[in-house]
């Protein structure tokens, strides 16, 4: 089994950078190619960029771990809270290409839309959101090759990430989505074949009759509760994923943008509720003891070795598919922000890009190599995120909501979100303030704080516009009357 482990991670990982190679050694990119492939793939091939980008190695560990103990509810929360990204985009994303049609960034975004100040933090928690998805991925697929091989989790974070590192430095976004299309096509069949053998080595009917009755129940509360604040999670950090909006520009046209957006959110629901499913079949096949790994356990348990390999293809494969996104992300945000402080040094930010992935994966390897959980920073990027979710977003609809009233917005959201969240224990920060500790309050109270700020300001601005257009109306007509 290790032998094989061993050539599965070191094949997979030659096998895309040499494709890459082979198609992209002798071209040269200009800034604007490393990071947008603007206007130029169909709806097709953005399917199955953005299905596989954001389907990483997770789907093989957190849905399961969320089936375990919220049961049904959280899953449907977790899948349905994967899908809205994609649906949000489909809806603000032609709004976004027509505010700015030559666009890269989210950062861009905000710096063009409510000034520096609003751009820095914004940047800060898009960059930290990645970076954390980024060390995940590596701890996840880590995890899985030293459970089922044995093999050393420094190994395989390295090799992995410094062949995706590569390739993403040299040939940028084309990169990507170049290996997303070969990814996509081998992805979903794996998928297809690892979950149906699986379901036959496993004695469902035993198995189920072993499940709680909470797990399948669609009145449990705890579910209900944790599957919400998936959503409200899951939607607030993908806004600010800047493979989202990379992809925005990249599709050819708007109808191309809508098409694929919104069928890739109808993919991504099955996929996350069957790995979410499998959770609740690990606790009534007593496989569940550990619950990040409840998959791998159940398959080592029940299925033959042959499957278990095929598994560890898929995971390779997944978070292949997400890493170079990842790169190239905080890469391409890295560049558009050095841009504007030294626009006259071109080569300076090209090379400041390229060397972005190496310096991401350091950290990265550090954390997958210790095996952290980094499950507590996945939920800090979520809140800070949903703190900024309206403010950001709100500017594209109204000229009444200034850059100031955007970071006074944010700032209390983050305040309120902070002031309820928890230690990583999950105990309260602060016992004596209610509901702290909370992470469902916590995520909407963080949410709704900074809404409820930005429509208060947002109508102070509308009002003062009224008075002020009155009262020059009423200075006009004084002055005619004089004269």
């Amino acid at each position: 089994m290790g032998f094989f482990s061993y050539f599965i991670i070191v094949f997979v990982s030659i096998f895309f950078f040499f494709i890459v190679y082979k198609n992209f050694k002798n071209t040269n990119y200009s800034f604007e190619s490393y990071i947008v492939d603007r206007n130029n793939i169909n709806s097709i091939t953005s399917i199955s960029t953005l299905t596989s980008s954001m389907l990483g190695a997770w789907i093989l560990f957190s849905p399961a771990e969320a089936g375990t103990w919220p049961g049904i509810n959280g899953v449907l929360g977790y899948s349905i809270g994967q899908a809205l990204p994609f649906v949000a985009f489909a809806i603000i994303g032609t709004k976004i290409r027509t505010l700015m049609p030559n666009g890269h960034s989210v950062t861009e975004y905000v710096k063009f839309r409510y000034g520096n100040f609003a751009n820095i933090i914004v940047g800060f928690i898009s960059v930290f959101y990645m970076m954390v998805f980024l060390c995940a991925e590596l701890t996840g697929i880590a995890s899985a090759s030293n459970l089922i091989g044995n093999i050393p989790s420094w190994f395989t974070a390295l090799i992995i990430g410094l062949s995706v590192a590569t390739y993403v430095s040299f040939a940028g976004i084309k990169a990507s989505i170049f290996t997303d299309k070969y990814q996509f096509r081998f992805i979903f069949p794996l998928i297809l074949i690892c979950v149906l053998t699986m379901l036959f080595d496993i004695e469902l009917t035993n198995s189920f009759n072993k499940i709680g009755n909470n797990l399948l129940s669609f009145s449990n509360s705890i579910g209900t509760k944790f599957g919400l604040t998936l959503m409200i999670a899951i939607l607030s950090a993908n806004m600010f994923h800047q493979g989202l909006w990379q992809r925005i520009y990249s599709v050819k046209n708007t109808k191309s943008l809508t098409t694929s957006f919104s069928i890739t959110a109808l993919i991504v629901i099955p996929v996350v509720f069957i790995f979410g499913f499998i959770g609740i079949i690990a606790v009534g096949s007593d496989t569940a003891n550990n619950p990040s790994i409840a998959l791998f356990d159940t398959i080592l348990k029940h299925s033959s070795q042959w499957l278990i390999i095929l598994f560890l293809l898929l995971a390779v494969m997944l978070v292949s598919s997400s890493l170079d996104t990842l790169f190239n992300s905080i890469s391409s945000i890295v560049g558009t922000d050095l841009l504007n402080i030294y626009p006259s040094s071109k080569n300076f930010v090209s090379n400041a890009m390229r060397f972005t992935p190496f310096i991401c994966l350091i950290p990265a390897v550090f954390v997958a190599s210790q095996e952290f959980s980094v499950l507590y920073l996945f939920l800090i990027a979520d809140m800070v995120c949903s703190a900024i979710l309206f403010p950001v977003f709100f500017g594209l609809y109204t000229n009444k909501f200034n850059g100031n009233d955007a970071v006074i917005s944010m700032i209390v959201g983050l305040i309120v979100g902070a002031l309820l969240f928890a230690k990583p224990d999950m105990s309260p920060i602060l016992p004596f303030i209610p509901y702290s500790g909370d992470l469902f309050a916590s995520f909407y109270m963080a949410f709704i704080s900074s809404t409820f700020v930005s429509t208060v300001l947002y109508l102070k601005n509308r009002t003062m516009t009224k008075k002020e257009f009155e009262y020059s109306s009423l200075n006009k007509n004084i002055t005619s009357f004089k004269m």
